[in-house]
């Protein structure tokens, strides 16, 4: 009974990773490029490959485990260094926390969620299936323009009156990619006080998850389930919130142009 669970588990997991991406791209199987050529108010130009890590050489658990990197290139000469400055904080992002029972992982997949001119947002889900697939979603998203990582905080104003228009607002909140995997949180369950610590969480890193984290990551990886994130879609800003279970806040850009601290993507 329970390697059927388990198998059914899976079989959902998998349609929502089919589904979580919405900015018309992912890895593909038979091409491991992804070219954009923007239209709108830029010639910014990029291409997406994918590098398995065990070919990159500073990582100390490289033969331990291995899955892919992003990386991009083809951007204009002019844009070299900038090229530079985003691989470097891909990679960054998406290694530099790793150790302990995280190396333990049964599958990792990459989900590219969002890419455009200005944002690349994406997913890369480590799956512990031996756990009754208990999952860790590393959200990460890099700004184009600058090569910088950006959080949630750098994106929207996170204070009290965004609490209070989420919590006003609730029929703005759209459905889940896959209402079979995750729900809409309940936000009547927080306090105004609450939700915006919660919110606050998901602008945490990594490593700051660990270091708060009531056992290191050489011993366990529950801080790391438990956390709080955002990802991009086009034309969306998706919180997750882990409220039994991730759960997520499809919010529309329009809707929340008032709170954005950028342009809307």
């Amino acid at each position: 009974m329970k390697q059927s669970n388990i198998f059914n588990k899976l079989i959902i997991y998998i349609i929502f990773l089919l589904l979580l991406t919405a900015c018309n791209t992912n890895k593909f199987e038979e091409s491991n490029i992804i070219s954009i050529k923007e239209k709108k108010d830029t010639d910014c130009y990029y291409s997406i490959s994918f590098e398995d890590t065990s070919s990159i050489v500073d990582l100390p658990w490289a033969n331990d485990l291995s899955f892919d990197i992003i990386r991009i290139h083809d951007m204009p000469e002019e844009n070299a260094t900038l090229q530079t400055i985003i691989n470097t904080n891909i990679k960054i992002a998406m290694t530099s926390w790793i150790n302990g029972k995280v190396l333990n992982t049964d599958a990792v997949n990459l989900s590219i969620t969002c890419h455009s001119s200005r944002y690349l947002s994406f997913v890369n889900s480590f799956m512990y299936e031996s756990r009754d697939i208990d999952v860790i979603n590393d959200y990460i998203t890099i700004d184009m323009l600058t090569g910088q990582r950006v959080y949630l905080n750098d994106l929207i104003e996170v204070n009290e009156e965004f609490v209070n228009y989420l919590r006003e607002n609730a029929s703005k909140i759209k459905a889940p990619p896959h209402p079979l995997w995750q729900g809409v949180p309940n936000l009547n369950e927080y306090s105004p006080s609450e939700l915006l610590e919660e919110l606050n969480r998901c602008s945490y890193t990594q490593e700051q998850l660990i270091q708060n984290g009531y056992f290191s990551i050489d011993d366990s990886i529950g801080s790391l389930l438990f956390r709080n994130s955002f990802f991009l879609r086009e034309g969306m800003l998706v919180i997750t919130l882990e409220q039994g279970g991730e759960s997520l806040i499809t919010l529309d850009v329009d809707d929340i142009e008032p709170f954005l601290k950028v342009d809307k993507w």
